[in-house]
């Protein structure tokens, strides 16, 4: 009698633990489907918030990798963003490109990066780059005017400095400015 009164309580801590786990795959799957935002929408501007900048980040024809690996070395909540592959490039691209930024959930969750649709062509040399970068800047401040510097970066650029740091410069020149 002894052995059977052992036998059923290991099955019943196999049944427990097994009830368990399934329970806890269940909550798993349910929670993957129900996607709550996992950041904060709300971003405050404004001089007693840190800065925010827009960037402008363009590339030609096989840039997509590149723009969005640059996107992401430099991508902060607090910024906007413009990408822009220039007119040598496939609407393939353009449409990977924007696929692939749909995979970021921050990206997806603060709605700050958009893809120029429709591109113009632009030779580097001459004026067709200041008025590309005219337009960008145009275009960003319609989509949002809460950010306070604008930098232009190329998909050859690497990012030489940390979001960190260029908020550490900003804040020195207000207290520069400030001082003097």
């Amino acid at each position: 009698m002894g052995m059977g009164a052992e036998k059923r309580w290991l099955f019943t801590l196999f049944l427990a633990a097994l009830l368990s786990l399934l329970l806890l795959l269940l909550l798993t799957s349910l929670s993957t489907f129900t996607s709550p935002k996992p950041f904060p929408s709300i971003i405050h501007h404004g001089s007693h918030y840190p800065p925010s900048f827009a960037y402008f980040i363009s590339g030609g024809r096989g840039d997509g990798d590149r723009i969005l690996r640059l996107l992401l070395a430099v991508y902060h909540p607090r910024n906007r963003y413009l990408l822009h592959l220039a007119v040598e490039a496939q609407d393939e691209e353009r449409h990977h490109l924007a696929s692939q930024l749909r995979t970021v959930p921050a990206i997806l969750a603060f709605a700050n990066v958009d893809v120029v649709g429709k591109s113009d062509r632009v030779t580097y040399m001459g004026s067709s780059n200041i008025a590309m970068t005219l337009r960008a800047a145009a275009i960003l401040l319609r989509l949002d005017s809460g950010w306070s510097w604008f930098v232009t970066l190329s998909a050859q650029d690497y990012p030489l400095v940390t979001q960190d740091d260029n908020v550490a410069v900003v804040w020195r020149i207000r207290l520069w400015r400030f001082w003097k």
